[in-house]
């Protein structure tokens, strides 16, 4: 246990000196605005003050193999001993071994691998590959980039690319402008206002309108995630059609599986599911399991031949810490637990029982859809009549969130306190810790709709 005073003096610093992200100050001046934590073990975090969570979101998904692995911490500081950092984007061992392992897992013919640091940084390594692409094959104008408002990452590409509007961007704007956006898969609550399958996926097809709209010579891409963080999952059609479309315009088809990669949703890669293969998948978060920052933009063989050549060929885009050594090394380790321990099929299992456990929050009448079905990726969310679909208004979900986070954290939960509220364990996650899990969610999902009366009449505090 911390002496109270060092606590103390750690908040305090904390307040004057941490820049914390997508949070206002004034909340983390409150007593329970903010987790200084300390240790973890397998799915389980301990904080300053000794109180210990289950960690149900994975960290941000990014925990997939569980806290404490000393084989992949032991795999890093080998390899910084040997080699921290490698001049001028040479090669190093685990570099070129990372590669050629991203290669043999991916499916069809992805095997060309241009690393970075992050996410968002590689899904901007994707879009001037595909852009670079299509000048050399002569194509000039295309240069556009069409999407779902699906979240990308908050650099100015990625989020050019994504959630236009939907997080406070225009603070930023002007966006980077050539990105297109269309409604993705969402079928309880279609776009269209249709029912599948009477609806003839319209969500796909309307994809060819837009490039028609757009005109085809300046389209270069399609981007979006497989699968949507909250579980909203695609027809089966929707991804077959989507590919075809792509084929049919000469336009690439780039994936974003850096939230579903390396097991998330039952498969190695959530592309799989509808046996199709992206032109580039980027992936990150589970490569190394938050070890070590790494990420990675992986294209198809075609793609790549594209980029042989001379100085023109040349894709003019870099980072100081590609194919960092300690990561790559990290990594290697990480893709080897995955699959030594099943925890591909572990994902699989797991996430079909904690699907059909979540079925049970039905019985309150604040729980509107379960979302999932794929893996270990599920999310409830929280409304005021599920039998009208009626929302909280912003006033009432803000409430709602915050009521969630205390009840959750005394219960011994943590993750992502939003609404719906996302439910992604680490792969390694048992069917004990799925059920504690349940009874936290029962306990405080219970106890919020016992409070929604009071919500209702806005009271505060």
């Amino acid at each position: 246990m911390k002496k109270i005073n060092e606590i103390g003096d750690l908040r305090e610093w904390a307040l004057e000196n941490v820049w914390t992200p997508l949070r206002p100050w004034d909340v983390l001046t409150a007593p329970e605005g903010f987790t200084t934590f300390t240790q973890g073990n397998g799915c389980r975090v301990r904080d300053i003050e000794g109180n210990e969570y289950l960690d149900f979101a994975s960290g941000m998904m990014v925990n997939f193999v569980g806290y404490g692995r000393k084989e992949i911490a032991d795999a890093a500081y080998d390899q910084m001993l040997r080699m921290q950092f490698t001049p001028t984007h040479d090669l190093c061992v685990p570099k070129i071994k990372l590669a050629k392992k991203l290669a043999d897992i991916t499916p069809g013919s992805l095997s060309k691998v241009f690393f970075g640091l992050s996410g968002q940084f590689s899904i901007e390594t994707a879009i001037k590959i595909a852009r670079k692409y299509q000048q050399i094959s002569g194509f000039y104008r295309k240069l556009k980039i069409i999407g779902s408002y699906a979240y990308h990452g908050f650099t100015y590409g990625a989020a050019s690319a994504g959630w236009h509007g939907n997080l406070n961007h225009k603070d930023f704007e002007p966006l980077v402008p050539g990105f297109v956006h269309v409604a993705s898969p969402k079928c309880p609550i279609c776009d269209f206002g249709l029912k599948y399958p009477s609806c003839n996926v319209v969500c796909a097809k309307y994809i060819e309108k837009i490039i028609q709209k757009e005109i085809p010579e300046t389209v270069a891409a399609f981007l979006d995630v497989p699968v949507s963080t909250h579980g909203y999952v695609p027809p089966p059609e929707y991804w077959p059609i989507v590919r075809s479309i792509c084929d049919k315009y000469g336009m690439l088809l780039i994936h974003d599986e850096v939230m579903s990669g390396f097991g998330r949703t039952g498969k190695m890669f959530a592309c799989e599911h509808w046996n199709i293969v992206p032109d580039i998948m980027v992936v990150a978060k589970g490569l190394a399991g938050g070890y070590m920052p790494i990420s990675a933009a992986i294209v198809t063989k075609e793609v790549a031949r594209k980029f042989e050549g001379g100085a023109n060929e040349v894709l003019l885009h870099s980072v100081s810490f590609e194919g960092h050594p300690p990561s790559c090394a990290a990594a290697l380790t990480t893709l080897e637990i995955i699959e030594r321990e099943k925890l591909v099929e572990n994902a699989e299992a797991m996430g079909k029982y904690l699907f059909k456990e979540l079925q049970s929050l039905r019985k309150y009448r604040i729980v509107g859809q379960i979302l999932g079905g794929l893996g270990l990726l599920a999310a409830v969310e929280l409304v005021r009549d599920s039998e009208s679909g009626e929302p909280f208004s912003p006033e009432e979900n803000k409430r709602v969130q915050s009521l969630l986070k205390g009840k959750l954290m005394k219960a011994g939960l943590f993750g992502q306190f939003g609404n719906p509220i996302l439910i992604s364990p680490p792969l390694i996650v048992s069917e004990d810790e799925i059920d504690q899990i349940m009874r936290g969610l029962d306990k405080v999902i219970g106890e919020i709709e016992k409070e929604f009366d009071w919500i209702k009449k806005g009271h505060k505090g």
